[in-house]
């Protein structure tokens, strides 16, 4: 079975990881479809963050794709068939959104969304704070909630 992992991942933490290692037992293969949203303000452009997300799942190899996607998801989802849709929540909050989400997800494809919670450990990382630590030069903290694949590229770009 085939599914998809959504997000912005502006940027993809350990959050994030846990959630797509604990699917990826589920699923035969998962595309990561990172999500341009132009109405947003990343702080990191799309292939900066393809990179990012590349470095933190090598360990998963063959299991995953990532692709970039500026369109609707769900007009994804209909044109490469995918079955599932993945989707981490971490509280009520989040519940609130996805299930808005969820709405429209089944008007407009035919995959079934798959709702996991993060371990623990990862429920109160967000790519918010992370963008937090960034932006304030605290790597140190950031290392908390991002593999160390992905800062050191961090590090690496943001050195140019």
């Amino acid at each position: 079975m085939r599914a998809i992992y959504p997000g912005s991942f502006d940027p993809f933490t350990l959050g994030h990881l846990n959630i797509l290692e604990r699917a990826s037992r589920l699923f035969d293969h998962i595309d990561i479809v990172i999500a341009n949203n132009n109405s947003k303000d990343n702080m990191f452009t799309s292939e900066q963050r393809h990179e990012i997300v590349a470095r933190s799942v090598a360990h998963l190899n063959s299991s995953v794709s990532i692709i970039s996607c500026s369109g609707l998801i769900a007009d994804y989802i209909n044109d490469q068939k995918i079955e599932a849709i993945i989707r981490g929540i971490r509280g009520s909050t989040d519940l609130d959104y996805e299930l808005k989400l969820e709405q429209y997800n089944s008007k407009a494809s035919h995959a079934e969304t798959i709702y996991l919670t993060p371990q623990t450990e990862h429920l109160n990382t967000s790519s918010t704070l992370v963008r937090m630590f960034l932006e304030t030069q605290r790597i140190n903290l950031a290392a908390e909630y991002m593999s160390s694949e992905a800062l050191q590229y961090i590090d690496s770009i943001r050195l140019k």
